[in-house]
């Protein structure tokens, strides 16, 4: 007898049927797969228009006499490096929740969405000055970004996350390994059954797998950027007017102080607690840590030059300040750290 097609697969086509089980046990509903495009295709929007505007972007930030001392190639280094990284970091967690990382969806609608677009407030009224139609649509773009970006959490997808992590918590529940389940025999000769819960093959439930101590490696790396972060912040209280004497002409002293303070509190926030989850063997945290880090780099250019341009101090602390950053990453990828982490995970049954 010739098995059935199920109404999705006679519908889908051959295409959507294998992107939608590309990679997981269990097929992604339509809604995700169209919201997940749509979402991209929002990204990409975003992108083009701040590229397209990048020019008169530089134009206005450098127009006036104060905003002159910024070096204009430097600046146009970074708000390119910026623009490529936000949008590189956004279909990265895209593709995370593709795969059925549920909490992925919590770091795109909080971190993305509420926080993005908050940061994003400034570009855009610093837009309005400079274009106001790529302004308007850039809005319009993001207001489409956050009404698609709250459906992904619509029943459909929540039950498939659920799915998703259940055969995650039991890989019984797999599809592909019911043959081999099936016809697999245990180590005590006892027959398997299908319907047995998670260690219910063997006669013992088995031992739990105790975490092993944290290496040197990473309790250092945690050491030099929390030493980092205390050092950024020292300076920042130094050399903020200076910053300020120097950025006022670009957004105006009010909206800069409050950029400045703002971010200075996201900052902190955001790297103790990935610090917090780095230190308990998180491989998530380590790479959103080494996102952030390569930010860092990628704007160091810039970064240095503004730094100089205030006082050779100022630079010299800034400069050893990203070479405590490097060393720290480094200290992560480490292979006794990529060995903890790898242990960490298998005694969380990860």
């Amino acid at each position: 007898m010739t098995p059935q097609s199920s109404p999705d697969a006679r519908t889908s086509g051959g295409f959507v049927q294998n992107a939608a089980a590309y990679g997981v046990a269990t097929p992604r509903p339509g809604l995700l797969l169209t919201l997940l495009l749509l979402i991209a295709i929002c990204i990409v929007a975003l992108t083009a228009i701040d590229l397209a505007t990048m020019s008169e972007r530089i134009a206005s930030l450098s127009s006036s006499a104060e905003a002159g001392k910024l070096p204009v190639d430097a600046l146009r280094s970074s708000q390119l490096n910026s623009s490529l990284f936000i949008s590189a970091f956004m279909i990265g967690v895209l593709a995370l929740i593709a795969f059925g990382h549920n909490w992925a969806r919590w770091v795109w609608l909080i971190v993305c969405m509420l926080v993005g677009f908050l940061v994003a407030l400034g570009t855009l009224m610093l837009m309005f000055t400079y274009s106001m139609d790529a302004a308007l649509l850039k809005c319009a773009v993001y207001l489409i970004l956050f009404v698609l970006s709250c459906m992904l959490f619509a029943p459909s997808c929540n039950a498939w996350f659920r799915r998703i992590k259940e055969i995650r918590n039991n890989p019984r529940l797999h599809p592909a390994s019911g043959a081999a389940a099936a016809t697999a025999v245990p180590a005590d000769g006892q027959p398997y059954h299908p319907y047995a819960p998670p260690g219910g093959m063997s006669g013992a439930p088995a031992a739990p797998v105790a975490i092993p101590p944290r290496p040197r490696t990473i309790s250092l790396a945690v050491a030099l950027f929390l030493l980092n972060a205390v050092l950024g912040m020292i300076l920042t209280v130094i050399y903020l007017p200076d910053m300020f004497a120097m950025q006022n002409a670009l957004l105006g002293e009010g909206l800069m102080k409050k950029l400045a303070f703002g971010g200075l509190v996201f900052g902190i926030v955001l790297m103790l607690v990935v610090l917090y989850f780095i230190a308990r063997g998180s491989n998530v945290a380590r790479w959103i840590w080494t996102a952030i880090a390569v930010f860092g780099f990628l704007n160091a250019y810039t970064t240095l030059r503004m730094a100089f341009a205030i006082s050779s101090a100022y630079g010299a602390l800034t400069t050893f300040s990203q070479l405590v950053s490097l060393a720290g990453t480094i200290l992560l990828f480490l292979p006794v750290s990529n060995q903890w982490i790898r242990q960490v995970r298998l005694a969380n049954g990860r």
